[in-house]
């Protein structure tokens, strides 16, 4: 049974002055992030996080997951009106929301991607109060051995889903294992390739790789293909009728446990969620071919799906340390900052967290309803901005950010190195969350290994005996059986002997 006294402890910890001011603002900066094409969630929360330092965690977390929601839900403003998704989340909502805003029912359409992105996120924030316990109930059967194999269990799932090649994936993810041994040993107390640099006796400073991989990286990229910003016609946002509202009120709820469903499974994250939510809806349809032509249910689909992934992420990342995708995985790196580990023993020490961050889910979606509502007309200016001046901008913050958490010059260089590093691993393919993974798992993986190596007299027979070490041990080898070409093409002839080429 709930603790109604932690419920309600959390609920007042939420409704301070401060904390509200925090949801306003990451809140907004969310949508001003998601609007302007380009400039992702990911990078934005990388951005964030280097000026929490020295808030209290729970601000912190408010910040970080206000940023969150508005930013999902930011990315259909590009989306609508200029046909360009702000975020890949909003891909899928391009497809009828730029259709309607040709036919003049622009506000419209950002009126139901305000409103049914905030239903998928109240929904999909209940599904995860009551997800999320079941699972932590799970996972405290976890010794060194499951800790070990969950760890490569999450680095295995982002290198197979966020990049198109799993060698490459892996290879990232095996980097930043190499780079998460950097430092001074936690056991031995030894200095391990610091190359006598006293600034890498803690190893790399997590914001400074953070803020390369997705700030800088993404700077150098876009200017690669800076384009003259595309105008749009100024609409104001249209409040959708309630007879619409209750008529989409099936779809919206079908679409989101879609949403909580697919952000739950690690490493997948919104984009895909709002595809196989925008498919689903197609194919239920009584009037598929309006699909692609300005079908409400469209944007409905779409976006109740990606800010519903938002809560279903968090399932996965803070009861087993496992990001449900890459906004996620940097969010770990940012729990770690305020002294918090996500996984099993995150709720035992902090018993109140899953309620607090329901609140915080829940907040933020008014907050994203309220603000999407008023301001839509503020948001489309977003769009007229220079790409080159909002550029420069994110790079003097960049730097600001991060050296404010060290006050080190050489957490600049990391930075702009791990900018460069972020660059070249894109032209070749490789993704950046898996080598993020390995980083923030990598000392979690090394110590449990070891110690479960110790405590069993270093026999790897444990890691086989053990239940649940046994059954992620099944899992990594079955992701590794379905990228075989074989086994692909195996399920794909019985699949066409049994449905045909539907």
């Amino acid at each position: 049974m709930p603790d109604i006294t932690l419920i309600l402890d959390s609920l007042w910890s939420m409704l301070t002055i401060k904390h509200l001011l925090l949801f306003v603002i990451g809140t907004i900066a969310g949508i001003l992030i998601g609007s302007l094409p380009g400039l992702t969630t990911t990078m934005g929360i990388s951005l964030l996080i280097s000026f929490t330092w020295g808030m209290d965690w729970l601000e912190a977390v408010t910040l970080i997951i206000a940023l969150h929601v508005g930013g999902t839900y930011g990315g259909s403003t590009a989306a609508i009106f200029l046909n360009i998704p702000g975020t890949p989340a909003a891909a899928a909502t391009a497809l009828d929301g730029y259709p309607m805003a040709q036919k003049g029912e622009g506000g419209l359409a950002r009126g139901i991607a305000t409103v049914q992105s905030f239903l998928g996120t109240v929904i999909a924030a209940v599904i995860f109060l009551v997800a999320a316990p079941l699972l932590v109930e799970l996972s405290m059967n976890f010794g060194s051995w499951e800790y070990f194999m969950l760890a490569f269990f999450g680095i295995l799932i982002s290198a197979n889903i966020t990049s198109g090649s799993l060698i490459k994936g892996l290879m990232a993810g095996v980097l930043g294992l190499m780079l998460a041994t950097v430092g001074m040993d936690s056991i031995t107390g030894n200095q391990r390739f610091t190359f006598g640099e006293a600034s890498l006796m803690d190893g790399f400073s997590l914001i400074a790789v953070l803020i390369g991989l997705f700030g800088i990286t993404e700077i150098i990229h876009s200017l690669m293909e800076l384009k003259p910003p595309l105008k749009s016609k100024n609409v104001k946002s249209t409040i959708p009728p309630w007879r619409l509202v209750k008529k989409f009120l099936p779809l919206g709820g079908r679409s989101s446990v879609v949403g909580a469903f697919v952000g739950s499974v690690p490493g997948v994250g919104a984009d895909v969620a709002s595809w196989v939510s925008y498919d689903w809806a197609r194919r239920k349809s009584k009037d598929k071919e309006s699909f692609g032509k300005g079908n409400p249910e469209g944007v409905v689909a779409s976006e109740t799906a990606n800010n519903a992934c938002i809560p279903g992420s968090y399932v996965p990342m803070l009861t087993l340390g496992i990001p449900g995708d890459s906004v996620t995985a940097v969010i770990m790196g940012g729990l770690l900052l305020h002294g918090l580990q996500p996984g099993p023993k995150l709720t035992v020490s902090n018993p109140t967290i899953v309620y607090e961050v329901f609140f915080i889910l829940v907040i933020s979606a008014a907050m994203m309803l309220i603000f999407g509502l008023l301001f839509t007309s503020v948001f489309q200016k977003v769009l007229l901005l220079p790409k080159s001046t909002v550029l420069t901008v994110i790079v003097v913050i960049s730097i600001i950010g991060t050296f404010a958490v060290n006050n080190r010059p050489f957490d600049i260089l990391v930075m702009f190195a791990f900018g460069i590093i972020g660059y070249f691993m894109r032209m070749f393919g490789m993704a950046a969350p898996p080598l993020v993974l390995g980083l923030i798992l990598g000392l979690m993986a090394e110590q449990n290994f070891r110690r479960a190596m110790l405590s069993a007299d270093y026999s790897f027979l444990p890691f086989v005996t053990r239940p649940l070490s046994l059954l992620l041990l099944i899992l990594i080898v079955l992701v590794f059986l379905f990228q075989s070409e074989k086994v692909k093409n195996w399920f794909a002839a019985k699949r066409k002997r049994l449905f045909g080429n539907s």
